[in-house]
């Protein structure tokens, strides 16, 4: 308020000095010679005086200036997040077509061949059947020849061993037709033998002792040493231990 209050008293001022210019100097174009009465110049001035107020208020302190605002921190952007695309569903699968029921000519090719395979497993088992039979008959008969072998085998043994103990026996006055005595044998791969005892007496003991005594007295038959190395088998079987039956048949009655 207060400039515009000082405004028209700067044009006043400017009025009165543009005056004393004019007068001072003179207007353009006119000589010194010629006198012109300056004509009065009435100018109408009103001056305007402000009112001061009785006590001046004291100016107020320069404001403080403010501080520059602290920048603020860039907030970067977040990156968009693209939605993920909505899984498509997948496909259905398909419902396996019903397989159709065989043809006629398929239960006949399958019929045939059941009955193909039937035939050729009935086949088979009888095949086996007869050569089961067949090795079991083999097996038989071998054995059967293998028995009478070696029964004829301790036929020829078994005389030879009466002959033996006939030769080594000395007959008591006692000993009549119709005695036997049986003696338990035992002898060793080499024919040896080791033990012999009886088993089954005649009723007539110097008889049974007699015989008892001409078994032991052989000490050894070379011929069981022989066929120990020759059949071992058959050997074990018969003549390692065996019970020999003594009954002499040239006896007095």
């Amino acid at each position: 308020m207060q400039g515009f209050r000082l405004i028209p008293a700067m044009v006043t001022l400017l009025l009165h000095g543009l005056v004393a210019a004019v007068l001072l100097i003179g207007l353009p174009g006119i000589s010194d010679s010629q006198e012109l009465k300056p004509k009065p110049v009435v100018i109408q001035a009103k001056l305007v005086i402000d009112k001061v107020p009785p006590s001046r208020a004291k100016p107020a302190p320069p404001a403080k200036p403010k501080p520059a605002p602290k920048p603020k921190p860039v907030v970067k952007p977040k990156p968009e997040v693209k939605p993920k695309p909505a899984p498509k569903p997948k496909p259905k699968p398909k419902p396996a077509p019903k397989p159709k029921g065989p043809t006629a000519e398929e239960i006949r090719q399958k019929k045939a061949a059941e009955k193909a395979a039937e035939e050729a497993k009935q086949r088979a088992l009888q095949e086996q059947i007869r050569k089961q039979q067949q090795e079991e008959l083999a097996a038989a008969l071998a054995s059967e020849d293998a028995a009478l072998e070696e029964a004829e085998l301790v036929s020829s043994y078994e005389q030879l061993i009466a002959q033996l103990v006939t030769n080594n026996w000395s007959r008591p006055p006692s000993a009549r037709n119709g005695m036997s005595v049986t003696v338990a044998i035992r002898t060793s791969p080499t024919g040896e033998i080791i033990s012999a005892s009886v088993v089954k007496g005649s009723g007539n003991e110097a008889f049974d002792q007699s015989a008892l005594r001409a078994v032991k007295g052989l000490g050894e038959i070379a011929e069981l040493g022989e066929l120990a190395q020759q059949n071992r088998a058959a050997y074990e079987r018969k003549f390692r231990h065996f019970q020999f039956k003594f009954e002499p048949t040239d006896l007095r009655r």
